[in-house]
């Protein structure tokens, strides 16, 4: 059965939320209380998604990007995908999401980013 893990760190210019594993229909649900959280309590921040370990994810996983993504612009938050494996980011790619949310190579270069990226 898929997992996901999500851990999260603070640093100085935001917070990285590190996902291990898959999002879909079983774990789209903790994946979208860890990003709104992060959101809500970095309102002016950034929130960094650490997709160097995510193997997968599928339409239920995209749906909570967007609502992240919008839910990042009322907050006046800067959401980023950082580090995604090639299979993730061929997904953001024909879904076009990489054209909405800013990816970065790497975690380092998603919290070094102009707070303007988005």
């Amino acid at each position: 059965m898929p997992d996901l893990t999500i851990s999260s760190t603070l640093h100085e210019s935001g917070r990285v939320l590190a996902l291990d594993g898959e999002i879909d229909m079983a774990t789209e649900g903790r994946f979208q209380e860890a990003v709104t959280e992060a959101l809500t309590t970095q309102p002016f921040g950034r929130v960094v998604l650490d997709c160097s370990d995510l193997r997968f994810i599928d339409s239920s996983g995209l749906r909570v990007l967007i609502r992240a993504h919008k839910t990042a612009k009322e907050q006046q938050a800067l959401l980023v995908i950082a580090a995604p494996v090639p299979r993730v980011m061929q997904t953001l790619r024909v879904t076009s999401l990489d054209t909405r949310i800013p990816v970065f190579a790497s975690v380092a270069q998603a919290l070094a980013a102009p707070q303007t990226a988005s």
